[in-house]
C-alpha cells in the first residue's frame, strides 16, 4: 500500500468523481476481468488526467512555505 501525501489523499475524491461516469458506462457489476483493453485503458488514462488536474489546483491553492 502507498502512503498518500495530505494532498494526494485531498485529490482521491475528485479522481473517484472522475471515474464514475466511466463506471455507469461499463457497469459497476462487471469484474474487473472481463473488461476491454480499452475500457482499462480509459479508466488509467481517466484516472490519472483526474489526478494531475486535482494536484495542479491544490498545488496553486496552497502556500509557499518560505
Amino acid at each position: 500500500m502507498v502512503d498518500f501525501t495530505e494532498e494526494e489523499t485531498q485529490a482521491l475524491p475528485a479522481v473517484m468523481r472522475s471515474l464514475a461516469p466511466e463506471m455507469e458506462r461499463i457497469g459497476w457489476d462487471r469484474p474487473l476481468g472481463q473488461l476491454t483493453q480499452n475500457d482499462m485503458h480509459r479508466l488509467i488514462v481517466i484516472t490519472i488526467e483526474a489526478f494531475r488536474t486535482e494536484m495542479a489546483e491544490i498545488t496553486a491553492e496552497s502556500e509557499i512555505p518560505f
